[in-house]
């Protein structure tokens, strides 16, 4: 997969798509500054996943970061009867 590579079209992709606006240059080796607000946030997107990368540069944060996003964002939503969702007409 290329850097500028989006996820399949049928995945939510408006935040996606806007956090990959702003750290894929860092996987494409451009000169990407990150303001210190970015910067906490890809930690935050690093720590909510268990990725323990805090010794770890900016692109390769995202790097798994954006892999991770992706398989959250392949997988479907479970709304099966096990979790107990009722349908519209039961609902109302």
């Amino acid at each position: 997969m290329s850097v500028q590579a989006s996820p399949d079209p049928a995945l939510p992709s408006g935040a996606f798509h806007d956090l990959c606006a702003r750290y894929d240059g860092l996987l494409a080796g451009e000169e990407v500054v990150l303001s210190k607000a970015a910067r906490i946030d890809l930690r935050a997107f690093a720590r909510l996943y268990d990725l323990a990368l805090e010794e770890a540069g900016d692109a390769e944060v995202w790097r798994q970061v954006r892999r991770r996003l992706m398989e959250d964002l392949s997988t479907p939503l479970q709304a099966a009867a096990e979790w107990g969702y009722e349908g519209q007409r039961q609902a109302a």
